[in-house]
């Protein structure tokens, strides 16, 4: 099963958080094959925040996908990503 966590986007998943609440509540299932991140959430949680406070909860799923526009938000998720063991060899599809 795959999770968006994305104010806006539709992406073919089995879930969709809009906010950080909702995708701390879905996250906590630990069930989800993959997870995608938009960084820019329309406040003040950023998808950047969830992906640390997964982590912080033992929380990692085989697959990662950022789907985020925001450079520097891509970069500060890569670094929580590599920090954590993720490797990817295009930088949007990530792999524990």
């Amino acid at each position: 099963m795959w999770l968006l966590i994305d104010d806006i986007r539709n992406l073919n998943c089995e879930a969709i958080a809009r906010t950080p609440e909702a995708a701390k509540e879905l996250l906590k299932c630990n069930c989800w094959e993959c997870v995608c991140f938009d960084h820019d959430l329309g406040c003040a949680e950023t998808g950047h925040d969830i992906m640390k406070w997964m982590f912080g909860m033992k929380i990692y799923p085989p697959q990662i996908q950022l789907v985020t526009s925001n450079p520097v938000g891509r970069d500060n998720m890569i670094g929580e990503l590599e920090s954590h063991g993720y490797k990817s060899s295009d930088y949007i599809n990530w792999t524990k």
